[in-house]
């Protein structure tokens, strides 16, 4: 008994330091597994917009699109550019990571997605010979 009486608080001391620090690394962890996933859902939403053929509002849309799913971020901005045998689209959003933010460190920006992709598209020969195939 007496020596339960002798015991100092160190292990309170080092418990009250050790848990908010693994708590933060928890929130911190979690919060990177939530930026990959918006990565591969805007990687995704890119790609899609690309292989389909829409009307001219795909700007909108895709944006639209990417502000519903992305579950940390906001679309910042997404152009899509089109030739005569090219289209590329590039999608920019910006993840909003808890206690750390959007930081600039030395010209890198961290934590801000930056997707582009080009596709070629047909050519109308092309179409003509898959049309064929269909039918």
């Amino acid at each position: 008994m007496r020596k339960m009486r002798e015991v100092d608080g160190y292990i309170t001391l080092e418990a009250s330091l050790l848990i908010p620090l693994i708590c933060f690394m928890l929130v911190l962890l979690n919060s990177f597994f939530f930026y990959i996933m918006d990565l591969g859902i805007t990687s995704g939403m890119a790609k899609e917009v690309g292989l389909c053929s829409m009307d001219g509002n795909r700007e909108r849309k895709l944006t639209a699109d990417l502000n519903k799913k992305i579950m940390m971020g906001k679309v910042s901005s997404v152009k899509v550019s089109e030739s005569e045998d090219k289209r590329s689209i590039t999608a920019q959003a910006q993840v909003k990571v808890p206690v750390l933010g959007s930081v600039d460190l030395f010209g890198l920006h961290v934590f801000r997605i930056k997707e582009q992709q080009g596709f070629m598209l047909p050519k109308e020969a092309d179409k003509i010979r898959r049309w064929s195939l269909i039918e």
